[in-house]
């Protein structure tokens, strides 16, 4: 299937000075069979390679940003939920962390308006007009704070393995018993 949206494959394969043959290899030594025509297929769009070799494929390349993109314009939860991929601004970390401190500073003045709009409210029916567009303001505020702590962790990808560090998360969240039955 021809994705409308393409996604590059190609480029940052390249840019770690990667081949096709040298991928399907690294794929093969993780259990992964990938055809080098296949491996063509993806980076030309004629079709899309499924989620866990797009996860593969950004660990290979360090180009943890692929995931979200194929996420952003492969899955309908993505396109509904999933940020813009900001890649018209300078993804240095440290901008991204000093950014993500004026957010957070942002959002705690926010969280105590919106504290205060939702008290005694079971339902929209309950706010006034000015009400109901001073908590979409505010939540816009926290939307920013959550896009960039995105972004960030995102960024984090080129130090730490953020895939394992979410299952690690996850597992405590477990051990909590904050899931319910103690499994996703």
């Amino acid at each position: 299937m021809y994705s409308s949206y393409l996604i590059d494959y190609q480029t940052p394969r390249e840019n770690k000075g990667l081949t096709r043959d040298n991928v399907a290899s690294l794929l093969a030594d993780k259990g992964i069979g990938i055809s080098t025509e296949s491996l063509g297929c993806y980076e030309r769009g004629v079709r899309d390679p499924s989620p866990g070799i797009v996860v593969e494929f950004a660990e290979i390349y360090q180009e943890p940003f692929l995931t979200q993109r194929y996420c952003k314009h492969n899955c309908a939860i993505g396109q509904a939920y999933s940020y813009e991929i900001l890649d018209n601004i300078d993804l240095n970390i440290s901008n991204i962390a000093l950014k993500l401190l004026e957010e957070h500073r942002e959002s705690h003045e926010v969280l105590a308006e919106v504290l205060i709009l939702i008290t005694n409210k079971k339902s929209i029916k309950d706010f006034t007009d000015k009400e109901l567009e001073k908590l979409k303001k505010n939540v816009h505020e926290l939307l920013d704070t959550e896009h960039t702590i995105e972004i960030f962790k995102i960024a984090l990808n080129r130090f730490i393995d953020m895939k394992e560090m979410i299952a690690e998360h996850n597992e405590k969240c477990r051990q909590r018993g904050y899931v319910k039955g103690g499994a996703i």
